[in-house]
């Protein structure tokens, strides 16, 4: 083993031939043809078993490399690993890593924050960032295959005629995943004397396969996963975006029995890289369904297998079929969390809202957890950043200071001990809640413009649309859509929090604004029964007006003021929300609450619904509360959390009753739900003796998991959340 060849993209980078290239464009050249070093040098494998081939069953672990989310990277454990089993390259190892250090994108950015902004991130007050997830155009990738995007790149050559080293990067990239299909090829062709025939069988679909593939479109569906997987694979998984529209036509005239087995072969590869965010199901701009067999074979290979991964969205609307409220139901019984359920009546004018036509807003998809992109046409983020709604209430309380590090983070907004009205300590409030985003906003845009100058992304600009059209990378204003998301964590709990200070301070004076502020320093010692008035009030999600209202003032405070924001890409900031498996550490980083909870206790909301177990008058109530709010504005993503035990998906009449209710939430303008069919005593069992449970699958914040690999806060914040009975 040389240096070399344990560092093939290293190389590629570094003795890339660079002459003749604009400045402008030799990053996105030596990335390219790392790329390529990487496709013509790194160790490949086949496994007959796995059916197709690709990198993300046989690359070995990457050194220095490029990370969509993450720009030029490497992980630092890596270095010592192959130190430690190359003893004799150790210094050569050393010398490589010194030289790449300066093109690590995560520090660039990290270099970019004002010290202010790493204060605010170090207590989960706000962050921002500019890489992510990202939903590649596979419908167009295996329409037109490598030929067809090389006849792009030759006919938009001519009209941006001064961008020849952005075009001739992306050739390079092209010519890698040809390069590792044909290298895919040469191997198949040598196991097959050697091979049983089984898997010789197998090998020869292989080699047939990659005749056609990548450069034309498949012939049937075994092609057409060959070909998905090599792209979907290429430099790293991501999100395989809009599945039975990308590969539906391919599966509809394939033999039923041997296209589900290569479905079932293929969700064996997503498990095995943990995908990302695969959707299904929906409509068109004409409002109609675009469902079809492999839509409901996806929730079938789901129910089956029951894996956490990959992680479905389906996608309802006005003309859905009876057929697919029922499979997704079904599905959702098995308890794997699974189909997440979102609904275009509500996503596509929110998305239209923004300047989308509808033709365009109707191939929306998840990428990640549950951020919404246009299919190929978009870099809309995930994650560009995030607000602690809770801590903004902290900071307004505090005049800017954060009591658990005591240092002054915030805004000033004055003494609260001094506001003669509740309408003063909200316009303190909003002002701190302006004050992180406004921080959010631009950590996230100097991370946007630096990932654009030091980490462009030719593969990816390669199959999004946009980029070649535009002569400009993926990460530089490349894709039609360039659109930011900032999610939010604790907005339900300061509503509560809000309400009570309302109630007890300025309505009723019970207590004074100083006996509250003591009562939180002193984390409740000595302050039991203002404690006990605190949790005993009205909490969000129980369709009470008073606690309701000032939710869906903050909604819509927080999320218009977003969109007065620009991004670097070209678009402004939409809000969400969605709690990835932070929930518990956010809840960790704020003190005592208004809401009554203590400092110790790391239970915050984890969705847009009520804090954990607050929510104590039925399903109903909680839909009603959340439906006050206008989930229009919303466009990354709104999530509901819902849990039921699994008695009630086990009969007929319990499918029945929830379909229902999900109807008549998207029917009120509800955006999405996600549902977790669990059994409390089970989930307490499972924290207590977790050999017993390895299975146990979970919905967190946006995606499932398994519940006993989570940490100890956020199982609790599970286990907290309210049962509900329908």
């Amino acid at each position: 083993m040389t240096i070399r060849e344990l560092e093939p993209f290293a190389f590629g980078f570094k003795e890339a031939d660079v002459g003749g290239i604009a400045p402008e464009y030799e990053r996105e050249y030596r990335i390219a043809c790392g790329f390529r070093r990487l496709c013509e040098e790194a160790r490949i494998s086949i496994d007959p078993q796995d059916w197709f081939v690709g990198p993300g069953c046989t690359y070995p672990d990457l050194g220095i490399h490029y990370s969509r989310a993450a720009g030029m990277f490497y992980p630092p454990q890596v270095r010592e690993r192959q130190k430690a089993n190359y003893p004799a390259l150790s210094d050569e190892i050393d010398a490589l890593y010194d030289e790449f250090e300066p093109y690590r994108t995560h520090l660039l950015t990290g270099d970019s924050f004002t010290r202010r902004q790493h204060e605010l991130r170090g207590v989960d007050a706000c962050w921002g960032e500019g890489g992510g997830h990202a939903n590649p155009d596979y419908e167009m990738l295996l329409r037109i295959g490598t030929d067809g995007i090389r006849e792009k790149i030759r006919l938009f050559r001519k009209i941006h005629t001064d961008r020849g080293g952005f075009y001739d990067a992306l050739e390079v990239a092209l010519s890698s995943i040809e390069i590792l299909a044909d290298r895919y090829r040469a191997l198949a062709e040598q196991m097959i004397p050697g091979a049983a025939e089984e898997d010789r069988q197998i090998l020869r679909r292989i080699v047939s396969a990659l005749e056609v593939v990548p450069r034309s479109q498949p012939r049937d569906f075994f092609e057409a996963c060959q070909f998905f997987w090599l792209a979907y694979s290429f430099i790293e998984n991501d999100s395989p975006g809009s599945f039975d529209y990308a590969l539906g036509r391919y599966y509809e005239n394939h033999d039923p029995e041997d296209r589900y087995e290569c479905l079932k072969k293929l969700w064996e590869l997503f498990r095995r890289v943990r995908a990302w965010n695969l959707c299904i199901g929906g409509s068109d701009e004409f409002w109609n369904d675009k469902s079809c067999a492999l839509t409901w074979d996806v929730l079938r290979v789901a129910r089956e297998l029951r894996y956490n991964t990959p992680n479905i969205t389906m996608r309802f609307h006005r003309n859905s079929p009876e057929r697919a409220w029922r499979e997704a139901a079904l599905t959702i019984a098995t308890g794997i969390g699974m189909p997440a359920i979102y609904n275009d009546e509500c996503v596509c004018p929110a998305l239209e809202a923004l300047g989308i036509p509808p033709s365009d807003s109707h191939l929306y998809c998840m990428n990640g957890c549950n951020q919404i992109d246009i299919f190929g046409k978009s870099h809309m983020g995930l994650e560009d950043g995030e607000i602690s709604v809770i801590k903004a209430l902290e900071f307004a309380l505090h005049n800017g200071t954060c009591p658990k590090s005591g240092k002054t983070l915030g805004a000033a907004t004055g003494d609260p001990r001094e506001f003669d009205s509740f309408e003063r300590l909200m316009e303190a409030f909003f002002k701190q809640t302006d004050y992180l985003t406004d921080n959010a906003v631009d950590m996230s845009n100097k991370c946007q413009r630096i990932f654009a100058k030091e980490a462009p992304n030719p593969w990816h600009s390669l199959v999004i649309q946009g980029c070649i059209e535009k002569g400009l990378d993926y990460k530089n204003r490349g894709p039609y859509y360039g659109h930011g998301q900032i999610l939010t964590e604790g907005l339900p709990d300061a509503a509560d929090s809000l309400a009570a200070i309302k109630h007890f301070v300025y309505d009723e004076k019970k207590y004074t604004m100083a006996e509250l502020l003591d009562a939180l320093q002193a984390d409740f010692e000595g302050y039991e029964a203002l404690r006990r008035d605190l949790k005993d009030y009205h909490k969000f999600g129980n369709d009470i007006d008073d606690v309701d209202e000032i939710y869906t003032r903050i909604t819509e405070h927080v999320y218009r003021y977003g969109r007065t924001k620009q991004t670097f890409r070209g678009g402004v900031f939409g809000f969400g929300c969605s709690t990835f498996e932070r929930a518990a550490r956010y809840g960790r980083s704020v003190c005592a609450l208004p809401n009554g909870r203590k400092a110790d206790d790391s239970t915050l909301a984890e969705s847009i619904g009520a804090v954990p177990g607050c929510d104590t008058n039925g399903p109903t109530a909680l839909l009603n509360s959340v439906l006050k709010a206008n989930q229009y504005l919303a466009t990354s993503g709104n999530v509901l959390q819902m849990k039921f035990p699994k008695a009630q998906f086990n009969t007929e009449k319990g499918i029945e009753t929830f379909i229902a209710l999900a109807k008549t939430y998207f029917e009120m303008g509800g955006q999405t739900l996600q549902v977790n069919v669990l059994d409390a005593k089970e989930l307490r069992e499972a924290k207590e003796c977790p050999e017993r449970h390895r299975d146990l699958i979970v919905r967190v914040g946006g995606f499932s998991a398994y519940f006993v690999t989570l940490e100890s806060g956020l199982q609790d914040n599970i286990i907290k959340r309210t049962e509900q009975q329908m």
